[in-house]
């Protein structure tokens, strides 16, 4: 019971196989109409999936295939009724179900190919649909309106030049595509990855036999279609078992790699934070600290442990200063942000000493953008306000000590023979009045030793 379960899709895939293989003995007519309609099925069932799950679905390589395969379906139907022996399309013959057949073949595996290009995408569906809806309208145009399509069958010839290349190229087109699966294989599941690749390369040999064949009802054609039946099976179990039918594998597969990421983004912002030379603390809605890192508890005065879970204000903040800053952390958290996102406050250090700190703040808002906590980051500036309050303090000393301060300047217009200084408005003054009027100085009265000289022989001539 358990390997019926286990096996049960492959094993009513390999009966229906076997059945629509032995119907062949029959009619090959018949066996292509089941085997055409099997595939038509497959293709329209993972088109209605895939678009009716298109927003739950993030990857946009098994979208753009969903929506891919209702066309490819819709070209395949109207080649199982263009089929030798169908008598439905008149005045044509067996090339117009090979040029049908190619056409079908060339969209389905550039769908492959372009589908890369949105791996760990997503894609807007219905600029998808427009456009393969236009490729399809131009096929049948060109195939039953101009008849400009180039020939892929003739009668008693068999394939033209134009069809086996063009089956050569399809399978380079589907070779290149499973290689640019392998290359982002970390971007699916693995289970989902084994069903594209068989996918991909059952379909490479669908088009390998499609190219031996002779007749239209030749065995390399009934092999062809055997690859194909094989190839839309894969396909189905890639995108709708396991991607759409079972969607969890894919999220969890994305939710590990952001989760992944998300750990060594956490890491290193929390070694950074660690190592910050500053205080990074935040305080929860009712002042407790919530985080802060060893560096900043350390210029605290504190451990880590001392704090977590404390009151900020009661353990940090001087009394004097207590209200104050109370008042501004709760503007903070109600939003007014734009007034407290800097600002500077005294600090009151474990062994008792007050520094004071330069802040700068955020918040932390929960997913209905409610403020649950603030974040900040200081920086202890108590030495450089210190020394910016000495520089101020000196600047205004030399400034009072300069205003005091009275020169000379320029040419002092003075007697050579009395000494006396001629001033602005061209009187005559005393030398020691004009130093007076003109500095702060106070002019004194002494004798050089010249002079004493000079004036002692003086007085010796009057002596009698």
């Amino acid at each position: 019971m358990k390997f019926w379960q286990k096996y049960e899709e492959f094993i009513l895939f390999s009966i229906t196989l076997t059945f629509i293989s032995l119907s062949a003995l029959y009619s090959y007519l018949f066996f292509h109409t089941l085997a055409e309609l099997y595939s038509i099925i497959i293709g329209a069932t993972i088109f209605i999936i895939s678009f009716n799950l298109r927003d739950k679905i993030e990857q946009g390589y098994l979208t753009l295939l969903g929506i891919s395969y209702l066309f490819i379906a819709i070209i395949d139907l109207v080649h199982t009724l263009a089929f030798k022996g169908m008598n439905i399309f008149k005045g044509f013959d067996a090339n117009l179900p090979t040029q049908l057949w190619i056409s079908a073949r060339y969209l389905e595996s550039l769908s492959f190919l372009f589908a890369t290009f949105f791996i760990n995408k997503r894609i807007n569906v219905y600029p998808a649909m427009f456009t393969y809806f236009f490729i399809t309208v131009a096929v049948f145009l060109s195939i039953f309106a101009f008849r400009n399509f180039p020939d892929c069958y003739i009668e008693g010839h068999g394939l033209t030049g134009f069809k086996i290349y063009s089956e050569y190229v399809i399978c380079l087109i589907l070779a290149a595509s499973l290689i640019l699966l392998r290359k982002n294989r970390s971007a699916f599941p693995k289970v989902t990855l084994l069903y594209l690749q068989l996918a991909l390369i059952t379909t490479i040999l669908a088009e390998f036999s499609f190219t031996k064949y002779i007749s239209v009802y030749g065995v390399f054609n009934f092999i062809g279609h055997i690859f194909k039946i094989i190839s839309f099976f894969f396909i189905y179990k890639a995108i709708v078992k396991t991607a759409l039918t079972d969607p969890f594998s894919l999220l969890w597969n994305k939710l590990k790699e952001s989760e992944e990421n998300l750990k060594d983004a956490y890491i290193k912002l929390n070694t950074y934070i660690e190592v910050l030379d500053l205080v990074f603390v935040v305080i929860d809605r009712n002042k407790n600290i919530m985080r802060i890192n060893q560096r900043g508890a350390e210029k605290l005065g504190y451990s880590k442990e001392k704090l977590i879970g404390k009151n900020w204000f009661d353990i940090l903040i001087p009394s004097q200063e207590r209200e104050n800053m109370e008042v501004i952390f709760e503007n903070m958290v109600l939003g007014d942000q734009g007034l407290t996102s800097y600002f500077e406050n005294k600090i009151l250090r474990g062994d008792g000493t007050e520094r004071i700190f330069a802040w700068h703040n955020t918040v932390l808002r929960d997913k209905d953008g409610k403020i649950i906590a603030t974040v900040s980051a200081g920086e202890d500036i108590t030495d450089k306000k210190i020394y910016d309050e000495n520089r101020e303090k000196l600047v205004s000393e030399l400034q009072q000590a300069l205003d005091k301060i009275r020169t000379l300047k320029g040419l002092i217009p003075i007697c050579a023979w009395c000494k006396k200084i001629r001033d602005d408005e061209g009187y005559w003054m005393q030398l020691e009045k004009y130093i007076k009027e003109h500095t702060d100085a106070e002019p004194t009265h002494g004798m050089c030793p010249e002079c004493y000289e000079k004036m002692k022989k003086e007085l010796d001539n009057y002596r009698f």
